[in-house]
């Protein structure tokens, strides 16, 4: 099966395993890593521990790209006749134009007329993440049934309404008919249990599932949700040495394996110190002796396989290495960074701008979900689908180069903002509603977001929207990286669209101080009016609204873009409103540059 040229990026971030894609003759669905070519060294692989600690597995391979590279499986089974005079709804497993060699010759063909067939546009999955057939049979008889009639789909009018589309019974004591009209109704499957299949993993015995059924089209878009969990590859990790020893370290790890092993075997203690202080000893052996100390080797291995247990603990990483990206010297090929300087009327509000000229990221496809979009620090919940990571010891993952901007907030003036009206109480309805929401996915509740967290992401949202209009990259194109704890105030808008040569630098151009501050200006100036207001400003958190004043007209950018699923979003944190009962921070800004006084 052919399914086009599907870049690298697009098997992490869109069409990964577990996805339905629509392939040039039919609709497939890729499969699962363990079902990838086994031979290694046909990928290109890729080392950076911090991130592969993180999500349980030694290193990270690169897909393939070009035909056949993409493991992928027909989806739905369920295919309908094309001809007007047919119509017939058939499973292609089941009809002798499903044999591989009709197949491949002549696409899907309805076994009673012969002509072109497509497939089904109906599917059903669950919030656990699984994947099935519409079952037509039982829709259209109302439950289960043992009527073998065949089964027709026919359009009574030209309109696109489902309400058109008639299915229809063959057999003489039935001729039962039905419209599509209620077919994506959770309701008409609530008496129907999840079988608990898995499409992208055809070998697996089904599991148990009691969720309820979800009805929907092949191509809605909450039928796949990818999980990427992202490292930026910056100093000491971009350091050359730092390289080489990652790679090392998978060595390391494996000849202390094969000495538990041998201890096991002959019945002995094992001694780990011991054993990794002779890996350590052999794998030096294999390097340049004068390129590094046997002392800088150890140093830096003990750096590489600290790892990392939380994914806070990479962005606060990121973070510290930002902030001190003038100790990095200048001869770090990967990773390039300049300070600039702020006007006096942005120190009150920011302590740092800075232009990312080049840095690498690693984006690693941990699984997907299916329903709801999943949330950005946390991967312990019952919904997600786990790529077969701890089976093969490695997920797939890009290593791409971008540019960035990045800017830190002065936090004395966030809290002075906060003290200046009841942020407390604002608080803890978006927290509360972040818990709730939290809770009700099954997710562990980790991190609070509560006001400075929305304030944070509103302003890049608005950033981002601004910057994608003067940098000549898109909004999906752009990305953000949100770094809020009791250590961090910052964020970080950046792009890794580009290959590994890099990008071309017309967003870190916006973080030169003149562009920057028309890029914000014009932003705060946007935020003020939307075109749906007044309904937008009058939206507040609450009743499971995880929003403020916030919409896809003034705030809200694409899925791809925002690393919280467009939640947690309120434009009156960031510019005056005719709200009273919250404060926008740049208001004063706003009111002596912009002229603007509400």
């Amino acid at each position: 099966m052919e399914i086009g040229n599907l870049s690298q990026n697009q098997i992490i971030t869109t069409f990964g395993p577990g996805s339905i894609i629509d392939a040039k003759e039919d609709s497939v669905m890729g499969l699962d890593i363990n079902y990838w070519n086994n031979d290694e060294e046909e990928y290109r692989r890729i080392y950076f521990n911090k991130l592969a600690s993180y999500l349980g597995v030694r290193y990270f391979l690169e897909p393939k790209q070009g035909k056949n590279s993409f493991p992928v499986i027909i989806f739905p089974d369920y295919h309908v006749c094309s001809n007007v005079k047919c119509n017939l709804v058939f499973k292609l497993s089941e009809s002798v134009t499903g044999n591989p060699e009709i197949y491949d010759s002549r696409g899907p063909r309805c076994p009673d007329c012969g002509f072109r067939s497509y497939p089904s546009r109906f599917i059903v999955f669950c919030e656990n993440g699984h994947i099935d057939e519409f079952p037509y049979k039982e829709y259209l008889h109302g439950g289960d049934t043992q009527c073998e009639g065949k089964i027709r789909l026919r359009s009574a009018s030209y309109t696109s309404s489902l309400n058109s589309l008639i299915l229809s019974c063959d057999n003489e004591r039935c001729k039962v008919k039905k419209t599509m009209g209620d077919a994506l109704l959770k309701a008409t499957f609530s008496d129907y249990t999840c079988k608990g299949k898995h499409g992208h993993r055809p070998s697996n015995q089904n599991e148990k599932c009691t969720a309820d059924l979800i009805p929907s089209l092949r191509g809605a878009t909450n039928v796949y949700f990818s999980i990427v969990r992202s490292a930026l590859e910056i100093p000491p990790w971009s350091d050359k040495l730092f390289q080489i020893v990652e790679k090392m370290k998978v060595e390391i790890d494996n000849y202390i394996e094969d000495k538990k092993i041998e201890a096991e075997i002959d019945d002995e203690a094992f001694d780990y110190k011991k054993a990794e202080m002779r890996g350590l000893k052999v794998a030096y052996r294999k390097l340049d002796q004068n390129l590094i100390s046997f002392e800088r080797f150890i140093d830096i291995y003990k750096k590489v396989a600290e790892g990392a247990s939380e994914y806070s603990e990479i962005k606060e990483s990121e973070y510290n290495s930002i902030l001190n990206h003038k100790s990095v010297a200048k001869n770090y090929s990967n990773f390039l960074a300049s300070e600039e300087e702020l006007p006096e009327f942005l120190k009150t509000y920011f302590t740092r701008l800075i232009r990312i000229e080049k840095v690498r990221e690693i984006m690693a496809l941990k699984g997907f979900t299916r329903a709801s979009f999943p949330d950005p620090d946390n991967d312990n919940f019952t919904s997600v689908v786990n790529l077969a990571g701890k089976e093969t010891g490695w997920l797939p993952a890009v290593r791409t180069s971008g540019e960035g901007i990045f800017i830190e907030l002065n936090r004395e003036e966030v809290d002075k903002w906060l003290l200046s009206f009841d942020s407390k109480a604002i608080s803890n309805i978006y927290d509360n509603e972040y818990k709730k929401h939290v809770e009700s996915k099954g997710w562990e509740y980790r991190q609070n977001r509560d006001l400075t967290y929305v304030l944070l992401h509103s302003l890049s949202h608005s950033l981002i929207r601004e910057l994608s209009l003067r940098s000549g990259y898109s909004t999906t194109e752009l990305q953000e990286r949100i770094y809020y704890s009791e250590n961090m105030c910052g964020l970080l808008i950046y792009t890794a669209s580009g290959d590994s040569e890099g990008t071309l630098g017309g967003l870190e151009e916006m973080g030169k101080t003149s562009n920057f501050q028309d890029v914000l200006l014009t932003s705060l100036k946007n935020a003020l009016v939307c075109s749906a207001d007044p309904g937008c400003l009058k939206t507040y958190p609450g009743n499971e609204n995880l929003n403020g004043a916030a919409c896809h007209a003034c705030l809200m950018i694409p899925e791809t873009a925002c690393e919280n699923g467009n939640r947690l979003l309120d434009r009156r944190t960031i510019v005056p409103t005719q709200e009273k009962k919250i404060t926008g921070y740049f208001e004063k800004l706003v009111k002596e540059v912009c002229g603007v006084n509400l």
